[in-house]
């Protein structure tokens, strides 16, 4: 008799009885497997439903079986949220919508393509878990990496560095950086150096997106010291909102989709970690909301209305990320009687190879569309 009651076939075929008896109560599986709450019957019942899928599809492999075994919470989930993602496809466009190993792609999950007619282009999908850990890994790594390159670079100064955005990735390059360091520093007056703070020009890397704000610090090194050092760093990853959780993870999702012609969604699925909402989404794809305020020029002139606008700091941008056809929002809830699901889908208006309104018309899903070319609406 299997450890895992209530007849869950595809649970007991992937968590066999050796496995359940060997978990203990740190690991992510254990209350999964084991606990008795009611409640716990929901979560169990979609996670069969999410095995059957992978092993209908031939995705079971030791990567997945990894990611679910292991007992880290961040892979669980993010590999059950591909499934469920899949899942979600298969409810809304029948049994045989999905095609999984895109050309030129090798994860087995995690991207797949959406395949709705014989003459429509196939629709490319990545799925992306949003987790609050991630970006404070990447601002470790940044960091680490430029007190490294500015150890190289020859001039005796100390520098405090504010990270204005951390851009996707730590793989900014090191000498463009140490060259910039050694052209700034080397125009400077060296008793300047020891005597007062100075701000450097904004340090920018285009590929990645890094932004580093730069100051000298009035400390006098000692006579052997012979390189630059940064004695203060800081950065805004450990206080970003989930806004900027959002717009990292498109960053390195996008990193992943095909460059040939066909439309491209990511679903983006919020950890329990980092909620986000239409607000976050609408701020993180669009751009911040401000306002314009006028002066009136006059005693009896009519002062109009702050003016609402977008920055154009979000992912959407009419010169880049344009591979980006819409992002998806998919939302989850679990409730003793089901799962509540939840989709949103936001078009991008400066989309290469959009994706068309008309394909989710009528699946209960929300979509914000171009309305014109200064306004977004939402549509059924």
């Amino acid at each position: 008799m299997s450890a895992i009651s209530g007849g869950y076939k595809y649970l007991n075929k992937f968590f066999p009885d050796d496995f359940i008896k060997s978990l203990t109560e740190d690991n992510h599986s254990y209350r999964l497997l084991i606990d008795e709450d009611p409640r716990a019957n929901v979560w169990r019942q979609e996670i069969d439903d999410c095995l059957e899928l992978a092993y209908r599809y031939n995705l079971v492999d030791a990567d997945l079986e990894g990611r679910l075994k292991k007992g880290d919470w961040e892979m669980w989930e993010a590999a059950i949220n591909e499934l469920r993602v899949a899942k979600t496809f298969e409810k809304a466009f029948g049994s045989d919508c999905l095609r999984w190993h895109p050309k030129g792609h090798e994860k087995k999950v995690g991207e797949f393509e959406l395949v709705l007619g014989k003459t429509d282009k196939p629709i490319f999908i990545e799925v992306k878990t949003v987790f609050p850990r991630e970006l404070g890994r990447l601002e470790e790594r940044v960091m680490e990496k430029l007190r490294g390159f500015a150890e190289q670079v020859p001039i005796a100064a100390f520098l405090s560095v504010h990270i204005a955005s951390l851009g996707k990735t730590e793989s900014f390059s090191g000498k463009k950086f140490k060259m910039f360091l050694a052209r700034e520093l080397s125009s400077l007056n060296p008793d300047d150096l020891t005597h007062k703070s100075i701000q450097l020009p904004d340090y920018k890397d285009d590929n990645t997106g890094l932004h580093l704000k730069i100051e000298t610090l009035p400390i006098t090194p000692n006579k052997e010291e012979t390189t630059s050092h940064i004695g203060v760093i800081g950065g805004e990853a450990r206080f970003s909102g989930a806004q900027e959780h959002a717009k990292h993870s498109l960053a390195r999702a996008y990193e992943q989709l095909p460059k040939r012609k066909q439309p491209c969604l990511v679903i983006l699925c919020p950890s329990t970690a980092v909620p986000i909402k239409e607000h976050a989404m609408l701020n993180a794809l669009l751009g911040s909301l401000s306002y314009r305020v006028y002066q009136s020029t006059g005693e009896k002139a009519k002062v109009p209305k702050p003016e609402a606008f977008r920055k154009l700091d979000g992912f959407y941008h009419p010169q880049r990320n344009r591979q980006l056809s819409a992002t998806g929002l998919y939302l989850a809830g679990y409730k003793i009687n089901g799962i509540e699901q939840e989709l949103e889908i936001y078009h991008n208006p400066f989309v290469l190879n959009p994706l068309s309104q008309s394909l989710f018309k009528g699946k209960g899903v929300r979509q914000l569309v171009k309305k014109n070319d200064q306004e977004m609406e939402w549509i059924e």
